[in-house]
């Protein structure tokens, strides 16, 4: 955990290195495509049963409304997630999610969101079940650096933490202490017409 946690410091230390974008400039909204990868931990309320380590590539699309200042992001993720100790056990993932991002100078972010995590399908090895297909409700926090790179493109580098508020999809297997992940992505921004709010 110390190791995924160091990651996402030194990504977005490296992004505060740089000089970029300053959050007056940007006055238009702005579209983002992301790949990222993502670290998923369900830990299970049972004395000796080992936590469920799952981890696996994640591709976003997000839509920001420019609030002056402030960032609405609506986004749409899709995760395809491989267990540590057994990669035929895969599962899938559709997450929307909504967020609030405090735009600063030199293109730096950071801010809340929810989102609602739908387990799509998963691979099982034989003789095991799959997991119920439910919806988990998830508060997560996302910060984030984006520097020009052309006219009206950008590069975004961003790092999420969510930890999951229902923990229904797992809870067929044994009783779960908590469910969180960490992801830490890379995409292209581009500016789309300024909506006037």
């Amino acid at each position: 955990m110390v190791k995924k946690l160091s990651l996402c410091i030194l990504a977005l230390c490296m992004a505060c290195m740089t000089t970029g974008l300053q959050a007056q400039e940007l006055t238009d909204d702005v579209a983002f495509l992301r790949v990222g990868y993502q670290w998923n931990t369900v830990g299970f309320d049972v004395s000796g049963m080992d936590d469920l380590e799952n981890n696996g590539v994640a591709i976003e699309g997000e839509y920001n409304l420019n609030l002056g200042g402030w960032l609405l992001g609506v986004s749409l993720e899709w995760a395809r997630l491989v267990n540590d100790d057994d990669s035929d056990l895969v599962f899938y993932y559709l997450s929307p999610m909504i967020s609030l991002k405090f735009l600063a100078a030199g293109g730096l972010y950071i801010g809340p969101g929810i989102s609602a995590r739908y387990m799509m399908s998963a691979d099982t090895p034989s003789g095991v079940d799959e997991p119920d297909k439910e919806v988990d409700l998830w508060v997560n926090a996302v910060a984030g650096w984006m520097a020009p790179i052309a006219e009206a493109v950008y590069l975004d580098v961003q790092a999420r933490f969510g930890w999951n508020l229902t923990k229904n999809q797992f809870e067929d297997v044994a009783d779960i202490d908590n469910n969180y992940d960490y992801a830490v992505y890379v995409g292209i921004g581009t500016r789309t017409r300024s909506t006037g709010i």
